[in-house]
């Protein structure tokens, strides 16, 4: 197979021509598309469109390519789909689900009243201006042949900033194109520096703002911590009241246990002690007898010395 090379010069970019060699090298592999998952399906839908275009790709491979980019629950999309359908059916019937839903009318509406926010750049504003248009030009709304004109008079009127306003009016009012008047602004805008300034104070802004989470979070957690603490303190607390009960208990038992051994195993009540002794009530006299037994024995054992005595003196006379 003869290779078909061939080299264009376009303003200082060289543009080389696919071969014949290069589709088929092309189109037996399958593509990649970045991950779709739900969200700026316009920006994905055109990457598909214009690979299809390109002829590069056999129209499975596109399909496969598509399938292969959703995520998450866009690929519930696919249980509606045939496998034999077609790459642009596939993307026909992504439109229906995730495509713009805005009428023709709300577009242009948007386009027209388009202003550019404080934080937005003007390459920013310039884009989402486009897009606004091509959406309108795709619902039928307004011509392409208008497309300068409109886009400089929305880009310039749309400007949130007097002093870069007055700087592109030469610009605007000129015949100057749409694309020179953004690099007009852009330029503009490098010099006076008003995004970056803006830019800073708002990362200054978003900074403070983390701060004050963390410190937030900070502070939650020092109540909790508190919170756990104070009951942890009064379950002690509490634990140490019933340990004294305990032992206040404990000792009185103790002290009724040595009083009982004390006094013969019962209290004392009427001056008697109850139980199954049977000298209760008799300790008094018990002693006074004991006593006085004691007392009659002695005086009994000093006679009979006393009479031995006078016996061995009256056998020694």
């Amino acid at each position: 197979m003869t290779q078909l090379t061939k080299i264009q010069k376009n303003n200082n970019y060289m543009i080389r021509e696919v071969t014949t060699i290069d589709q088929i090298k092309l189109s037996t592999r399958i593509p990649t598309l970045p991950s779709f998952g739900g969200k700026n399906f316009e920006e994905r839908k055109l990457e598909a469109v214009c690979m299809m275009r390109t002829g590069l790709y056999l129209d499975y491979a596109v399909s496969q390519a598509v399938r292969n980019s959703l995520k998450s629950d866009t690929r519930r999309i696919l249980l509606t789909i045939k496998p034999s359908e077609s790459a642009e059916e596939l993307i026909a019937k992504m439109t229906e689900n995730f495509g713009e839903v805005k009428s023709g009318e709300r577009i242009v509406h948007d386009f027209y009243s388009a202003k550019q926010p404080e934080t937005e750049s003007c390459s920013a504003c310039g884009i989402r201006l486009e897009a606004l248009f091509q959406q309108a030009v795709n619902k039928g709304e307004i011509e392409e042949i208008k497309r300068d004109n409109k886009l400089q008079e929305r880009f310039w009127r749309g400007f949130n900033s007097e002093q870069l306003k007055s700087a592109a009016r030469v610009s605007y009012e000129s015949s100057d194109s749409f694309e020179k008047l953004k690099r007009k602004t852009r330029l503009e805008e490098e010099e006076n520096n008003p995004v970056n300034a803006t830019g800073k104070a708002l990362v200054n802004q978003q900074s403070r703002d983390d701060r004050l989470k963390v410190l937030d979070k900070m502070i939650e957690r020092l109540k909790t911590i508190e919170a756990e603490m104070s009951n942890k303190k009064k379950r002690n607390l509490e634990g140490k009241r019933e340990y004294e009960s305990y032992e206040a208990t404990k000792s009185s038992d103790q002290e009724r246990r040595q009083n009982r051994h004390t006094n013969g195993g019962r209290y004392y009540r009427g001056g008697y002690r109850r139980g199954r002794y049977p000298n209760r009530g008799q300790t008094r006299y018990h002693n006074q007898e004991y006593e006085s037994t004691a007392e009659n024995k002695h005086s009994h054992l000093n006679v009979k010395s006393l009479s031995r005595q006078g016996t061995m003196e009256a056998k020694q006379k």
